[in-house]
């Protein structure tokens, strides 16, 4: 540093240090360069040498952890001394890089100089109080919101500091030393014993971990769910039950991971532990609530499973068989005035009774087994929960409408193949033709012949078109009407699969349990706290003025103050699985791509199922990244 120019210091300093001290002492904390200091706690019972002892002790503390191994060594930077007072020990002084030299006068924290090598260098000194947290090891700082959702990668903390210029620190690196202060707090002042974490858990523990661990992976491999597959579509993605066992397995085998990482407890580690908490004990809350309701509602369908039963029978014997038939019925004249075209009418009328006919009497053997069913899904969810229950009413929901499905499938290949060649003939009609190499509409010359004939078959299929648009909107609303009360028991299972009852309880108890980033205050009380005090000889009585004097006299620092304070993420952020599964909904349900099948006449495919994965590693698809 140079000595004639000014500086800028930005000292970090614990609010523990503004109160009255009883005793001088060292201070110690991390010298991060470009003027920048974390000071974390004043030792005042030990020399020097036994201060650097507990120094080189807690660095190889810190090494153990490979989230802090990137933290720059703990030094002593400064001293802090009482009125009337001075350094006994010359050495550290002189042999600092930077060193602070601070003293308190009754209720107020003055600073002397800021010495390089133990030379005073001239300059304005930031002062940046933060709160240490003691008896709070879980409360930390962070530069950007935490990050709850463990699948995504955050980018932040590089994003932001590429955006810095290289000569300042970014700021996440200067709160991960102001995060560590609290330890070095407790290790210089309690001192706690360290023991193996893996030891901490009892042999009955670790036994349990190691059946659970074997049972899910027998569980894994014997569902396969991920790689079987039918008609060349997972499992995962056509079978809401299917779906559900995977989600169930996966979750307790990252359940165990997590408990062999021991995120079941608070620990004073800076950086994703909160989230890795929070996620698991938020997925044995939502566990313990599926549970409870499955066994709620299980209860109550096998006391009324015979009752149960025979309303099923009779709604889906009255939606999907007599209402589509008096339906056709109904289409076999003259809907609403529309003068269909008998023909037509007529064949499309006995080929869909046909096909409902042949539905009744395939259907007809399993409506026996109803009640077997009901109680089969009652019991599920004693295993399962009530989100398994869910999953069976929508799987029988597919099974059930299979026919309306076929029926579809039909009017849209019907409607579909009408369309495309009315649109074809038009063109004819108009002199031009598609180009297939180049994909264009081009025009052409057509004979006599051709233009007589595309113009009467244009005329005959325009004719035709009233009644098969007719039959196409019929079934496409039945199937709309299917896929939609899917996609509303896919919402619930989302809700309750991802429900953020822990985060919410947490967030309301503690809000900076998970921090939003920094702020800072510019008129907090503790800016009286800090004065600026005079130029003095050593041996000289301290004098303290808060007289504005000049800077070029060297007769004083000018003192800035600044209060840190955490925030709390806000309240929407503990939805972000909501917002994810919202997401999924839009693209699926909400999509232009439904809505221009609609038009063209296209099939719209089943949708994929909305759920948004928790387990790190795993994607939304079910497969591992």
């Amino acid at each position: 540093m140079d000595p004639g120019r000014e500086h800028i210091f930005r000292v970090f300093w614990p609010e523990r240090l503004c109160q009255p001290i009883k005793e001088s002492g060292y201070l110690v904390g991390w010298n991060l360069g470009s003027g920048v200091v974390v000071v974390a706690t004043k030792v005042g019972f030990a020399n020097t040498t036994q201060v650097t002892g507990y120094l080189n002790e807690f660095q190889q503390q810190q090494q153990q952890n490979s989230a802090r191994r990137d933290l720059v060594p703990a030094a002593i930077v400064g001293y802090l001394s009482r009125e009337g007072e001075g350094l006994c020990e010359i050495d550290p002084r002189d042999q600092s890089e930077l060193w602070i030299d601070a003293f308190t006068a009754r209720t107020l924290v003055a600073f002397r100089d800021v010495l390089a090598f133990g030379l005073a260098v001239p300059g304005r000194v930031i002062v940046t109080v933060y709160d240490e947290s003691i008896g709070k090891p879980w409360h930390y700082y962070l530069a950007a919101p935490i990050n709850l959702d463990l699948t995504a990668t955050s980018h932040t903390e590089h994003c932001s500091s590429s955006n810095r210029p290289s000569k300042q620190l970014p700021l996440q690196h200067i709160l991960d030393h102001v995060n560590a202060a609290k330890d070095l707090y407790g290790h210089i002042h309690v001192d706690p014993p360290q023991s193996n974490p893996a030891a901490q858990q009892p042999q009955p523990a670790l036994v349990g971990l190691r059946i659970g661990n074997t049972v899910a992976a027998c569980a894994a491999r014997f569902l396969h769910l991920s790689d079987m597959r039918v008609a060349g579509m997972r499992v995962t993605k056509i079978s809401a039950v299917g779906q559900q066992l995977d989600l169930i397995v996966r979750r307790g085998m990252h359940a165990i991971e997590q408990w062999r990482s021991r995120c079941y407890t608070k620990r004073g580690e800076h950086g994703p532990h909160n989230a890795q908490y929070a996620n698991f004990w938020n997925s044995a809350w939502v566990v313990a609530l599926d549970v409870v309701l499955g066994c709620v509602v299980g209860v109550l369908l096998a006391m009324h499973s015979q009752a149960v039963s025979e309303w099923m029978l009779g709604a889906l014997n009255q939606y999907t068989v007599t209402s589509l038939e008096q339906t056709i019925v109904w289409l076999r004249g003259w809907p609403a005035g529309l003068k269909l075209n008998n023909g037509l009418d007529g064949f499309l009328a006995e080929l869909f009774l046909w096909l409902i006919h042949f539905w009744t009497l395939v259907f007809q053997p399993f409506t026996r087994y109803m009640r077997a069913v009901v109680v089969v899904a009652g019991y599920s969810g004693f295993v399962g929960g009530f989100s398994m229950q869910l999953a069976v009413l929508s799987d029988a929901l597919a099974l059930t409408t299979l026919h309306t499905y076929w029926f579809y499938m039909v009017a849209t290949r019907i409607f579909h193949w009408q369309l495309m060649s009315m649109y074809s003939l038009f063109n004819l009609f108009r002199g031009r033709k598609h180009n297939v190499l180049r994909n264009r509409i081009d025009s052409c010359d057509y004979d006599l012949d051709q233009l007589l004939i595309g113009t009467i078959l244009f005329t005959l299929l325009t004719y035709l078109f009233p009644t098969v648009l007719v039959y196409y909107l019929t079934f496409v609303g039945r199937r709309l009407a299917v896929i939609m009360a899917q996609g509303l028991l896919e919402i619930l299972l989302g809700l309750l699969n991802h429900c953020p009852a822990f985060y919410l309880a947490s967030w309301l108890r503690d809000p900076l349990m998970f921090p939003g980033g920094v702020c800072y205050d510019i008129n907090s009380h503790y800016e009286r706290r800090f004065i600026e005090a005079a130029w003095h000889m050593p041996g000289s009585p301290v004098r303290l003025s808060r007289d504005p004097i000049p800077l070029s006299a060297r007769n004083r620092m000018n003192v800035t103050v600044l209060h840190m304070k955490s925030m709390s993420v806000p309240l929407t952020a503990l939805f972000f699985q909501y917002y994810q599964i919202w997401v999924q909904f839009s693209a699926s349900y909400l999509s232009q791509g439904i809505l221009r099948s609609l038009v063209t006449g296209e099939v719209i495919r089943p949708v994929q199922r909305l759920q948004h994965t928790m387990i790190p590693g795993l994607s939304d698809d079910g497969t591992i990244g």
